[in-house]
Order: C-alpha cells, then sequence, then structure tokens
C-alpha cells in the first residue's frame, strides 16, 4: 500500500472493552465507494484510482482490527455487508478484487469456522453461482496479485453451500463434462497443498466427505485411497523437500477434520489402516513440530471413532449444578447450597443437554460390561507418551485427545486411566525433573476436569500433584524450565474453579489459595504471575463463599501491577501478609522453604528484604526468634548447603536482625523474653562466620558466591549494634569476631569483581561507625595505604581507595594520617604516562575524593579549610573533566569525564553548604566549572551528554555566594524546559547553540560544538539553523570566524580529535552556503580569515604529517575543505588553495592522490566559471581530462610534471 494512504492509520488500534459495532455506518459507507471507482481506470493502474482504493482497504481493515477482541460484536451486522460485498464480487467489473480483500478480512477477524457455518448465504442455487465465480477467477485473474484474497472468500462461501441437504447430483448439467460433486473435489484438491488456503479447505473437505451423497458415490473411499493414503506411505522423515511436507501436513489436516465431521460407521474401516501407517512410517515421532501435532490429532481422532459416544457424554462424569457465574452468583445469593450436584429432573438440562437421570446404577452397569478395543488401549499409551513431547502443541493435543477419549470410556476403565496418569507424574515428571512429562500431566489433568472426567474423589490423589507443580522449579543448565510447569497448574486451578462445587472443593480451596498468592507475589516470571491470577479471580468468583478475603485480594492483584516483579514482592506480599493468621504464615514459610534458597540471585534478596519488612510490622517477638531466625543460624552451618544456599541464608539473617533492632527502637518493652533470645542470637552471631572460615566455606566458587551476603550480613548486624550493645562501656563481640569480619570486609574490598566489591564498602562503612568510630589507631588506615602504594592491580587500588574515604572522621583526623590519604588519593588521580591506562582507578578515586572530603569538611581538623587546597582539589577534578584516553575500547576516558562532572557538582555543593569554604568560590573557579561541564555537554556520546546536562541543572540550582554572568539566561534556556531528554541530540543542541550569542561562553561553544558537529550530523544541523538564522549579525559571525582562526592557532588544539572534526564540521558549513550572507557584506574580511586558515591547516599538515600518514583517509577532510572553499571568486584564495591541494597529487599514497583529483574534479564541474579565467572552455577541458584519464599510480617525477600542467591551465605560478 502507498505510504500516503496509511499515515492516518499505521499505528496499533487501542484495545479495550466494546459493547457494539459502533462504526457499521462507516463500513457500509466504505463498500458502497467501490461502485464510484471507475473500472477503465482501475485497469490501467491509475495512481489516484489505486491510492483511493488503498485508502478505503486501510480504513475498513483499521475499523475491523479494533474488534478482534470482541468479534461477536459484528454479527448483527455483518449479513448486510457480506451481501453487498458479494454483489460486488458477483457483478462488479474490475471490482471483485477490492471486495474480495475487504471480505478476506471480515473471515480473518471472525474465523472462517463461523464464517462457514453461520454467515454467509447459503440457497440451493448460491451453489452454481460459487462455481462459476471460482472458474472465471481460475481462468481469467489467476495471475492478479490481489486475486488470492478473492479465491480465499470464494472457497469459504463454497464450503457453505456445500452443507446444502441435497444431493449435488441435482446440480448435474446434462452437457458438463464433469459432475457438481467432482467438480467441487477437483477445486479443493487444487487448493488444498497451498499454504494459503490449506488449514480452511482441510475444515470445508471434512464437511465435503462427511455428506451421505460423497459416501454413497464413494466419493470419501476414491479419494482417501488414491489421494492421501499414497501421501502418506510415500512419507520418509529424512527428507526435507518443503513441498512434501506441506502436502503430508495438509493431508493429516484433512484426515483430522473428517474424522472429526463424519459419521463413525462410514470411517471405522479405516482406523486400522491409518494406525499401522501412523506407527511404521513414524509419523508420530516426525521432526517436524506441524506434522508431529496433527499426527497427534488424527491418532485420538481414531481412538474417538472406534467409541462409541453417548447420549450426553459418559453418565458417570461429575456434573456442576450452575456453569454461569452470573446464575451461581444469584443462586448463592438467594439459596443456600445444600448439595454436592444437582439434582437432574426427567425434562432438566445440564450444560445446555437435555439429560435423563439413571437410578440405582443401571446404567454403570450396563456401561461396565462393554469392552474398550485393545487399538484403544495402544493409542492412550501413545497419547500418554505424547504429553512427554518436546513441543507445546503436541503436549496440549495429546492432553486434549485424553480428556475426549475419557469422556467415553466406563467410569472404571477411567479411573484406572487416572490412577495411570497419576502416577505417571508422580513417577516419571516430578522424579526425573523432566518439565515437559509435568506440564504435559498437567494440561491432561486440566481438560479432564473441565469436561466432569475427574471425579472428586480423585482430588486426594491429584492435589499434592499440583501442590508441586505450583512449586516447580528447576534450573537446568543456564536455563531454567519450571515456569511452564507452574503456569500449567494454574491452568489446573482454573479449571477447578470452574469444574468443582464449592462444597466438594472447600477442604482443597485454604491451601490453593496460599498457593496462588505465592505465585502471584513471588513467582520470578510475570506470565505465572498473571495465569495465578487469572486462576484466584476465578477461585474467588466461583468458591468465593469459602476463600477469605477475595474481594479484597484480587482488587490488589492487578493485571498490569503484578507485572512489576519488586512491587509483587516488597509492596503487593507485605500488604497480603496482613491476613497474618490466614495467608501470612503460608507466606512466610512458603519463602523460608523455597524462596531463601532459590537459583535466581534477585528472589534470594527480595525475600531478605520482604521478610525484614515483616519482622518489624507482623508475628511476636517470640514466634519470630523461635520459628524463623534461630533456626535459620542452624540451617547456615549445614555442610549439605551450596553456595546459593548459604547466600539466601547469611542475607536473610542479617535483613531480620536488622528488621528486629528497628521494631526495638519502636518499642523496646514488647517482649518480656528479649534479654534471653537476644544473649541466644548474639552468641550465634559472635561464632557464624567464624565457623565459616574454619570449615573452608570461604574458600573456592562458594566462598565467592556468597561474599555479597557475608558483607550484607556484616552489614546489617553493624546496622544494629545498638539492639546488642546495652552498655557502650563494654564490647557486645569479642576481638576474635571482629578481626574476622575485618579480614572478610578487607578480601571483599580489593575483590575483582564489582558487585563484591560495593558491598563489601557498604558494609565497610556501618562496620568501621559501629567499631571505630572512637579509635585513634592509625593500624588500619596504614594497612590500607600499604596495599594501595604496594599493588600493580587497579582493582585493588580502587577498593582501598573508596574504603579510605568511608572511614570514620575521627579515626582519620586523629590519627595524623588525614595528609597521608589525601597526598595518596591525588596521586591516584593524576593522569601520566604510567597511569594514563588506569580508567576505573581514576573514576572510583574522584568518588572516593568527593565521599572523603564529605565526611571531614565539617570538622574542625578538616585538610580541606583553606583555598589552596579547595583549589587543589577543584582543579584535580577539572583536569579528570578533560581525560581523552583512548585505549583498545575506543574513548574509555569518557568513563572519567561521566564522574568527574557528577562528582564536581556534587563537590561544589558541599563546599557551598560550610559557611567556612563558601567564599572560596570565586566567579573565576565557578566559571572554569561551567565551561567544563559545558564541554562535556557538547558531546557526541549520549551518556556523557546526559550526566553533563544533569550536572548543569544542578549546578544552576545551586545558590553560590558569586554571581554566574548570564545565568539568568541558562535558566530560560534549560530549566523553563520540561524533561529535557539529554540523549536526544536533536532536542539538545538547538538548545546548546543559544550560547553562542554570550561571549563568555562563545568559544568553548563554538570549538566543541563544531567538534561534534564534525561527527554527528544533529549538531550540525542545528548549527547551520543557528548561524542561518543569525546570518545578519555581522558581529556574531566576525567572531565566530576568529575564533577559528584561535583554534588552529592554539597549541593545545593542534590534536587529530580536534583538527579532524573541526575541519569536517567548517567543509559541512560552507558547502551549505552557511556564510554567503557575511560573504556578500564583508567578502574581503572573510577571505582573509580563510586565507589565514588555510595556511595554518597546511603547517598542522606538515607537523601531524607522521599521525595522519597511519590513517591516510583524514587527508581526505582537508581535500574537501580546500575543494568547498573554491566555490568563493577571489584569486588569491583560489591560488593558495589549487597550490596546496595540487601537492596532494605528489602524496605517497596513491589512493591519496585518487581522491584529490576526485574531488577537484566534482569542483570544476560545479564552479566551472569562478575557477577558469576569460571562461576558456579549452583549458577547462584539458583540465577535465588530465583529472579522469591520469594514471596515478606512475611515479613522482610523472605525476610532478602533471600538477605543473594543471597549475599552468589555472594560470597559478
Amino acid at each position: 500500500m502507498a505510504g500516503a494512504a496509511v499515515d492516518v492509520y499505521d499505528h496499533d488500534p487501542v484495545y479495550f472493552s466494546l459493547n457494539e459495532f459502533e462504526q457499521h455506518e462507516q463500513v457500509k459507507e466504505l463498500i458502497d465507494r467501490i461502485g464510484s471507482i471507475n473500472p477503465q481506470t482501475v485497469i490501467v493502474n491509475d495512481v489516484a484510482e489505486t491510492t483511493d482504493v488503498e485508502r478505503i482497504y486501510d480504513k475498513f481493515q483499521y475499523i475491523l482490527n479494533q474488534y478482534q477482541e470482541q468479534p461477536q460484536l459484528l454479527d448483527s451486522y455483518l449479513a448486510e455487508i457480506i451481501n453487498k460485498l458479494l454483489h460486488y464480487i458477483e457483478h462488479g467489473p474490475n471490482k471483485n478484487h477490492i471486495a474480495g480483500a475487504l471480505l478476506h478480512h471480515i473471515i480473518k477477524v471472525r474465523g472462517f469456522k463461523v464464517m462457514t457455518t453461520r454467515f454467509l448465504p447459503h440457497e440451493p442455487h448460491h451453489l452454481m453461482i460459487t462455481l462459476n465465480l471460482l472458474e472465471r477467477e481460475l481462468t481469467e485473474n489467476s495471475s492478479s496479485e490481489n486475486a488470492w484474497a478473492t479465491l480465499y472468500s470464494l472457497l469459504v462461501w463454497l464450503g457453505t453451500t456445500c452443507m446444502v441437504p441435497l444431493d449435488l447430483c441435482r446440480f448435474d448439467a446434462k452437457s458438463a463434462k464433469q459432475t457438481t460433486m467432482s467438480q467441487i473435489l477437483n477445486i479443493y484438491k487444487h487448493f488444498l497443498y497451498n499454504s494459503v488456503y490449506m488449514r480452511m479447505v482441510a475444515f470445508n473437505l471434512g464437511h465435503f466427505m462427511s455428506r451421505q451423497d460423497s459416501i454413497r458415490l464413494s466419493c470419501l473411499n476414491d479419494f482417501l485411497t488414491s489421494e492421501i493414503f499414497p501421501i502418506l506411505e510415500a512419507y520418509d522423515d529424512n527428507q526435507n523437500d518443503e513441498q512434501i511436507i506441506l502436502r503430508m501436513t495438509a493431508s493429516l489436516q484433512t484426515l483430522s477434520y473428517i474424522f472429526k465431521f463424519g459419521q463413525r460407521l462410514n470411517l471405522i474401516t479405516y482406523v486400522d489402516v491409518l494406525y499401522n501407517l501412523l506407527i511404521n512410517k513414524r509419523i508420530l515421532y516426525a521432526k517436524r513440530i506441524v506434522i508431529r501435532r496433527m499426527a497427534y490429532k488424527l491418532l485420538q481422532k481414531l481412538a474417538m471413532t472406534l467409541l462409541p459416544m453417548p447420549k450426553h457424554g459418559a453418565a458417570w462424569r461429575y456434573r456442576r449444578g450452575v456453569r454461569n457465574l452470573l446464575d451461581s452468583l444469584t443462586i448463592k445469593k438467594n439459596t443456600p447450597v445444600t448439595t454436592t450436584t444437582m439434582t437432574v429432573k426427567p425434562t432438566s438440562k445440564v450444560n445446555g443437554h437435555n439429560h435423563e437421570p439413571y437410578e440405582n446404577g443401571d446404567n454403570d452397569e450396563i456401561e461396565d460390561n462393554s469392552n474398550v478395543p485393545s487399538l484403544v488401549e495402544s493409542i492412550l499409551e501413545l497419547l500418554m507418551a505424547g504429553l512427554s513431547d518436546k513441543e507445546l502443541y503436541v503436549r496440549w493435543s495429546s492432553a486434549k485427545g485424553l480428556g475426549r477419549i475419557t469422556n467415553r470410556l466406563r467410569k472404571s476403565y477411567a479411573a484406572q486411566l487416572v490412577s495411570l496418569l497419576c502416577d505417571r507424574i508422580s513417577t516419571v515428571a516430578l522424579l526425573a525433573c523432566d518439565h515437559y512429562a509435568l506440564q504435559g500431566g498437567c494440561l491432561a489433568l486440566a481438560e479432564l476436569a473441565r469436561r466432569g472426567l475427574l471425579l472428586p474423589e480423585r482430588l486426594d490423589a491429584v492435589m499434592p500433584i499440583v501442590h508441586k507443580s505450583l512449586n516447580y522449579d528447576e534450573k537446568l543448565g543456564h536455563q531454567t524450565y519450571g515456569h511452564i510447569v507452574r503456569d500449567a497448574a494454574c491452568y489446573v486451578c482454573w479449571s477447578f474453579a470452574r469444574a468443582f462445587d464449592p462444597i466438594d472443593f472447600r477442604s482443597y480451596i485454604g491451601d490453593l489459595a496460599g498457593m496462588l498468592l505465592c505465585i502471584i507475589c513471588f513467582d520470578w516470571n510475570v506470565q505465572c504471575r498473571r495465569a495465578a491470577s487469572a486462576a484466584l479471580q476465578e477461585n474467588v468468583g466461583r468458591q468465593g463463599e469459602y476463600f477469605p478475603h477475595g474481594i479484597d485480594i484480587i482488587q490488589q492483584t492487578d493485571y498490569n501491577l503484578i507485572g512489576k516483579f519488586d512491587y509483587c514482592f516488597l509492596i503487593l506480599a507485605h500488604s497480603l501478609i496482613k491476613y497474618y493468621d490466614v495467608f501470612g504464615r503460608y507466606m512466610i514459610e512458603h519463602l523460608l522453604k523455597y524462596k531463601i534458597i532459590h537459583w535466581k540471585k534477585e528472589t534470594r534478596l527480595l525475600t531478605s528484604q520482604l521478610l525484614e519488612k515483616t519482622t518489624i510490622d507482623y508475628g511476636t517477638i517470640e514466634e519470630i526468634y523461635e520459628n524463623i531466625l534461630l533456626p535459620l543460624f542452624d540451617r547456615c552451618l549445614d555442610r549439605k548447603n551450596d553456595g546459593i544456599t548459604r547466600h539466601g541464608l547469611l542475607a536473610t539473617c542479617g535483613h531480620i536482625v536488622y528488621g528486629l533492632h528497628q521494631r526495638y527502637k519502636r518499642d523496646p518493652n514488647e517482649c518480656q523474653r528479649l534479654g534471653e533470645l537476644r544473649d541466644n542470637l548474639q552468641k550465634k552471631i559472635s561464632t557464624l562466620l567464624n565457623e565459616y572460615k574454619s570449615l573452608g566455606f570461604l574458600d573456592g566458587y562458594s566462598g565467592d558466591l556468597i561474599r555479597p551476603s557475608l558483607c550484607s550480613f556484616i552489614e546489617k548486624i553493624s546496622q544494629s549494634i545498638d539492639y546488642f550493645q546495652q552498655d557502650k562501656n563494654n564490647a557486645c563481640f569479642s576481638n576474635e569476631t571482629i578481626d574476622c569480619w575485618q579480614t572478610i570486609l578487607d578480601e571483599s574490598i580489593s575483590n575483582l569483581d564489582d558487585d563484591v566489591r560495593q558491598a563489601g564498602l557498604n558494609a565497610l562503612k556501618a562496620f568501621s561507625k559501629a567499631f571505630f568510630s572512637n579509635s585513634s589507631s592509625s593500624d588500619l588506615i596504614d594497612r590500607y595505604l600499604i596495599k594501595i602504594s604496594t599493588t600493580s592491580q587497579e582493582h585493588i587500588r580502587q577498593g582501598f581507595a573508596l574504603a579510605l574515604s568511608y572511614l570514620p572522621c575521627e579515626m582519620l583526623l586523629t590519627s595524623n594520617t588525614i595528609n597521608k590519604v589525601s597526598d595518596c588519593l591525588f596521586n591516584l588521580i593524576t593522569i601520566s604516562k604510567q597511569t594514563q591506562h588506569l580508567i576505573k582507578q581514576r573514576k572510583d578515586t574522584l568518588i572516593a575524593f568527593c565521599n572523603l572530603y564529605e565526611n571531614l569538611h565539617l570538622h574542625s581538623l578538616s585538610p580541606f579549610s583553606t583555598q589552596e587546597s579547595i583549589n587543589k582539589l577543584i582543579n584535580s577534578y577539572l583536569r579528570c573533566t578533560r581525560d581523552y584516553t583512548n585505549d583498545r575500547f575506543g574513548d574509555s576516558g569518557r568513563l572519567v569525564r561521566e564522574t568527574a562532572c557528577t562528582q564536581l557538582v556534587r563537590l561544589l555543593r558541599l563546599i557551598n553548604t560550610n559557611i567556612k569554604t563558601k567564599s572560596f568560590l570565586n566567579s573565576a573557579i565557578l566559571h572554569n566549572c561551567l565551561n567544563s561541564i559545558l564541554t562535556n555537554l557538547c558531546s557526541k556520546i549520549d551518556d556523557l551528554r546526559m550526566t553533563s546536562g544533569r550536572a548543569l541543572l544542578e549546578f544552576l540550582s545551586i545558590q553560590f555566594e558569586y554571581p554566574i554572568e548570564n545565568k539568568n539566561d541558562f535558566e530560560k534556556i534549560f530549566l523553563n524546559q520540561t524533561d529535557i531528554d539529554w540523549r536526544n541530540s536533536e532536542k539538545v543542541f538547538p538548545l546548546i547553540v543559544q550560547l553562542l550569542n554570550y561571549d563568555r561562553y562563545r568559544s568553548i561553544i563554538w570549538l566543541n560544538c563544531l567538534i561534534t558537529a564534525g561527527e554527528l550530523s544533529n549538531a550540525s544541523i542545528a548549527l547551520y539553523s543557528h548561524l542561518i538564522l543569525h546570518k545578519s549579525n555581522e558581529h556574531l559571525i566576525n567572531l565566530l570566524l576568529q575564533d577559528l582562526e584561535n583554534i588552529f592557532t592554539n597549541k593545545q588544539n593542534l590534536q587529530i580529535r580536534i583538527i579532524v572534526p573541526c575541519i569536517q564540521a567548517c567543509e559541512r558549513l560552507l558547502s551549505q552556503s552557511t556564510f554567503e550572507y557575511y560573504y556578500e557584506k564583508n567578502s574581503q574580511k572573510f577571505i582573509q580569515y580563510w586565507i589565514n586558515i588555510i595556511r595554518l591547516l597546511d603547517d598542522i599538515l606538515d607537523k601531524k604529517s607522521q599521525t595522519l600518514n597511519n590513517n591516510p583517509t583524514l587527508y581526505l577532510h582537508f581535500i574537501k575543505l580546500y575543494c568547498s572553499l573554491l566555490q568563493f571568486n577571489n584569486n588569491e584564495l583560489r591560488s593558495l588553495i589549487l597550490n596546496l591541494l595540487t601537492k596532494f597529487f605528489l602524496h605517497k599514497y596513491p589512493w591519496v592522490r585518487r581522491q584529490a583529483a576526485q574531488n577537484l574534479y566534482d569542483t570544476c564541474v560545479m564552479f566551472n566559471d569562478d575557477l577558469f579565467i576569460d571562461d576558456n572552455e579549452n583549458e577547462s577541458e584539458q583540465v577535465m581530462n588530465l583529472l579522469t584519464e591520469t594514471d596515478w599510480e606512475q611515479n613522482i617525477d610523472e605525476l610532478t610534471t602533471i600538477r605543473q600542467t594543471l597549475l599552468n591551465l589555472f594560470h597559478i605560478e
């Protein structure tokens, strides 16, 4: 479809609950517009008419797509709409494909099965009309690209007309070459093996072959024996021909529909043949999923053909009295339920069928006397095996097949089948951890329950399986498949709610509710949480009288809210545990049994946080100690535990202790036995990590795994030190314990893993505050300084540099080591040839320095209390904002620049909050800081720009003692914008370039915008737009050209990272005629600027020749800039540029020569009149020929002659 036609309707429609088909009049108008299309213009594909057709189709599609979730709303209007479309298909010349496309979309939305059986016209004469239309399409329009939709719609209509209850022989014409039945069958055969029509044609063939005249005339037998069976017999699983696979799939699908719609007595003779084909050809074990799935569907149909269907299903099956939810709620409200099932009277209806009761079990006995064919037993075994298939489609098809077949079995055989299924799940699936088999078993149980084939007396055997399935979560390697089992178990719970009467199910509803709540709150997979939520709502609606607090709970378990894992764990679960006596205990037990040792780290950490919150609010202190905390400490020392289990146990113990501390602060007198319990806990805490060390739990991979939780445990105990230390003069933990903890923290701080290192630093902050806050010893500081100075490993220096900043200020200041610490950090932050590659070290040292200043700046002995110390500190940060280190990872210095910008503003805020140091921030320092932030704000790197943008906003929010020039203008530009997306260069650079108007910031913004504009098109566009907007501001343009000359004059800017992007940006601006207005007004001044710049660039080429030769492609930017300047008609500039440009013809790399010649040729073509004096065409032609025909790989002497010839032609000496 044309892009112009899709503009309005190209977005997905919003699906929401609708009440009726509101746009039916609009749809009818669209269909009527088909009649106004000129047939001739459609034939010749006129653009305007084609666009009109596409607009009709797109709008029609847009409207109907809104009803894909509720297609039944279309039913009342479909008859009229379909008749109009069929009229155009039948009578509208050259409009049949437009109408066919619209009808096909209706079929797509409503479904071809529903359309075939309900909405299409089906009078007897419509059969011949449909056949004639199909013949017309096949002969006249088969090559048209839009014919397929019309053919699809006509085939669906043919399926409807074939259902007329008349013998098709009546439609035979005497002069016809074939009968009507043969004609229909040939049409179906023609389309059956086409993937577009296959499923729908197979459905129609199933109905067609179930007709009595098809059977009477042996049409069914001929079709199966001559068409289908040969395809099945020729099947070989080793063949990969897609056409053979397609024919095989179509054949199996057709057979499935034939056995679905056909009469049992007419098909029973083919069962053995098909069963043998499926077994002998191993079709049930095919590699292709679609073939395997169709084979299992056919297999269950074979068994159902062998078994007669009872009048209304199995007489023994469980019948719940009311299935409609509204009726169920009405009965519960008006009449008490006193029986487990409804008493069915002779004239009553059950599940939509008239049903007569069986008295005294006579009919059960009659059924028990019937025999089940041995072939059915074999099929049941195969379907049981299908429950373990690796593909979900096959497992689900097998489960449905078991349900359908069980509905035709006698009660005793069905009981054996259910028992076998339960045993299979318990022994094979659960014990072998076969998640495929377990999911298949759950699906089968759900299908049996939905059909009333799972009787209440079997629930005692089934519910333990459901419990285990809901908690099944096994990790296999780097993947886990347990979520498919839990999802299927939720489906079982959903089906139980619909299947059983509340009285029969009430003894199981309590445990089931608790398990579903645990899935909703604690499952890591969002699909499982939502499946459990649906099952919970179904149970509340249908088993509500036995479901406590049901309405309150389903209001909190909203579909969208439970999509957020953190919300479910920390907010939803905490709010549900308030029903402590009902669900709280169950949920806490579930956490302690399953989630605390879960394989997923995030789940374990969230579990510990939730148990901390729960400890504060729910249960008694005695219960928490005796039932939760002390048993957890005992479990910590179990040698059978792996690293994952110890990690979860340690983290949880620490969080619960901290929760008890918070609870104690709220009410110290809550528990009478607190002293006894606390002493017992203190002993366990004191010895726990010492025993871990002695048992070797801290060594190897397992030790590395639990280090974050060890640090978390130490951190939480340290934060809870007041809970144990009632007398501040007496230590609550021994020196041995403190030394052990210190050793663990030191090892964690120097760990290679960033997460472990950060956990150790967080713990050290709390640990040092708890145990070293009054210490004046310098042993720990000296040890850290020695490790920093002696090690060659970057991560160790990172960890201990940050560790020094976390130590208590009293310890740092009273031990007379603060100067050593600050000197050490200054050394780590210094950039030299030896330390240039240590990016992470500088990044973390910047953070450490800021932490150290925050720790000390308010203390009277702080070393940062003089102007000199503040200047030194700020200058260190300013140097780091200019860290452009490049290594094998690219611009790795950006990490330092990001951190420097963030920490610099943080440092300025801290300095500004101190009255003593506030005045040290003079205007010069502030403007240097602001320029550094603006420099990084102009970066092409999105993350750096975002960090710098946020730092700029924070900088502007600080009220400094000295004023910032143009601060009000900054606020107008940046603070008036709502939520700036700093990563979006298209939106940010138009704001940045506005600063070019302010002299204080012009040069820094101009330089950095040029650097970025050379590589980022959005920056170039913003710069060009701003200069065009201010093209009449000659003063501004003049200043910018002066600054541009200064850029190439300044030796500090003689870096390739600056020179090349600036040249690229200048070339872009010149090629876009950015300075055209200024040139017209000040041509001589403009030319002089560029002559100076070109001479500076020539010097740079000489100085940087070695660097440029390492990457010859950089020369191309110089060449393009020179060529773009030839547009200005000035002899001095022209002579200078051509002289320099032709020098590239003598470069040692032939590639550079060719590029210079090609670019000069393009320039000559574009600016021919300006380059050649007196418009001499002969000279112009000679120059063009020399540039294009010269072999630029020949020796330098010959190229020197050619260069001189070119210069002579340009009249340059």
